[in-house]
């Protein structure tokens, strides 16, 4: 569709409604990413942005099972443990060691919000609110590889001798 001169498109992935589709989409989050490298107000939430990015969007950004394990199990630390960096650190040091993992079907339906919703916010406050329902949308999508989820946390954790990680 268009608007006056400009392209209005549905990002193929994520659903967003963004100028030029997946290159638009994609546009989107290279312009928050650098907001939350040079203004650190938002770079609490860049992390749980990131993997619920790339959960919409696992053609791009999940193409082997471990880069999938990795943004699935970190959105799941995201919300499941507050974002615990020792529990990041399990997570990708188990990653990065020799584990035999199979990737798990690509989903059709990826969240209600996406990253055009996120970047409506007037304020830091409200980019962090947004962040956060951003990722939970995200993870109630993927209720079916949930539990596949937690199960690789714990395997990492088992890995690193962690148990009881909040």
């Amino acid at each position: 569709m268009t608007i006056g001169e400009v392209n209005v498109d549905r990002c193929p992935d994520c659903g967003a409604s963004v100028t030029d589709g997946r290159a638009g989409c994609q546009a989107l989050w290279d312009e928050m990413n650098a907001q939350a490298y040079s203004d650190l107000r938002y770079a609490g939430v860049r992390d749980l942005a990131f993997d619920a990015y790339c959960m919409q969007h696992p053609e791009t950004y999940c193409r082997s099972a471990k880069s999938y394990a990795a943004h699935l199990t970190r959105l799941c630390c995201g919300l499941e443990h507050s974002g615990n960096p020792a529990v990041y650190a399990a997570i990708r040091r188990w990653l990065d060691g020799a584990v035999s993992i199979e990737k798990p079907e690509l989903l059709p339906h990826r969240g209600q919000i996406t990253i055009a919703d996120v970047r409506a916010a007037r304020s830091v406050e409200e980019h962090k609110k947004l962040v956060q329902a951003w990722a939970e949308s995200v993870w109630e999508a993927y209720a079916a590889q949930q539990d596949i989820a937690r199960s690789w946390i714990k395997a990492a954790l088992d890995a690193r001798g962690m148990k009881n990680v909040e």
